[in-house]
């Protein structure tokens, strides 16, 4: 797909009331669904409000965390005044809303960011057979924890958060939705703020942690790995795009957000800001990409490289 034609006004834009929102969004959805609110966000669901609950409060200690996160980097971001978030009671039902968004990968999609629609659209996860268990129930929140703080729900919950992140990013000003976001940059932000907690009752509890799966999966590929792999990452998304190469980008991908967040945190801000102030509809070359990044750390990427595989080996 191509850009054909750029055009703007002078009206100013406004955004939906709540109520306005709720009206119009439900207009698009099957019917039984309920909203669920929160401080900081709006839940359609048709599920139980248990679920609908339990969510709610997990994206909030996610909002507060993100926020808090990024103002202690030094990094004033924009709190939304609503975040959307859908939740189906059954996988079926939401396969058969997202699948002409996301084709037949949705099968394997759990839930999913949409930046054309600006909403998470998720399904009641307490039902996916790999986390239950023939004896569990459902109905109470103190049940909906107990199945989703087991290890076999540690990607399901990571999932969610994941999602979330990215919803948070292009509502803030951190990224910019319809602009030049480098895959690896959102990406690896999201599976950062992703880590699950499985000490945590609740499946995840901070931001940061180191990742064990990711982790596992970037050290397998270590004694393959191209020595140009951070400049194709860099400067290009095919990697994240090819299912043959795409597990072992986003590993680096978080990996790398990782050591620069430990070991350069005001680069990284520095890097942050140059992506947020991209335009819309704006497609950066491969030059621009390379300059961007090394202008913020100061560094070619070969230092950063040697550097980053120099730390792996140290993290536990």
């Amino acid at each position: 797909d191509e850009i054909k034609k750029r055009s703007s006004d002078a009206e100013p834009f406004n955004s939906y009331t709540k109520s306005e929102l709720v009206r119009n969004l439900q207009a698009t959805l099957p019917p039984g669904f309920d909203t669920h609110t929160t401080r900081h966000y709006l839940i359609f669901h048709n599920t139980s409000r248990e679920y609908a609950r339990w969510c709610g409060g997990l994206y909030e200690r996610l909002y507060r965390a993100f926020f808090n996160f990024w103002r202690r980097e030094g990094l004033k971001l924009e709190e939304p005044d609503v975040l959307v978030a859908l939740i189906f009671r059954d996988q079926s039902s939401y396969i058969a809303y997202a699948k002409p968004e996301l084709g037949d990968a949705v099968t394997s999609i759990i839930g999913y960011y949409s930046l054309a629609t600006n909403h998470i659209t998720t399904f009641d996860l307490t039902g996916i057979d790999k986390v239950r268990r023939n004896n569990d129930r459902r109905g109470s929140i103190k049940h909906i924890r107990q199945i989703l703080s087991r290890p076999e729900a540690e990607r399901t919950v990571a999932t969610v958060i994941h999602e979330a992140t990215h919803q948070l990013a292009f509502n803030s000003g951190l990224q910019k939705r319809f602009a030049d976001n480098p895959l690896w940059l959102s990406e690896g932000l999201a599976i950062y703020f992703e880590s699950p907690d499985l000490s945590s009752q609740r499946g995840w509890r901070g931001i940061g942690e180191l990742h064990p799966l990711r982790l596992r999966r970037l050290q397998s590929s270590l004694a393959s790995r191209p020595s140009d792999s951070l400049f194709t990452m860099l400067t290009n998304d095919l990697r994240f795009r090819d299912t043959r190469q795409a597990e072992i980008a986003y590993a680096e991908a978080w990996a790398l957000c990782y050591h620069l967040l430990r070991t350069q945190s005001d680069e990284f801000v520095d890097y942050m800001k140059t992506i947020g102030s991209k335009g819309y509809l704006s497609e950066d070359s491969p030059e621009t990409r390379i300059r961007d990044f090394q202008g913020a750390f100061h560094e070619n990427w070969q230092e950063i490289d040697a550097k980053f595989l120099r730390a792996i080996p140290s993290w536990r």
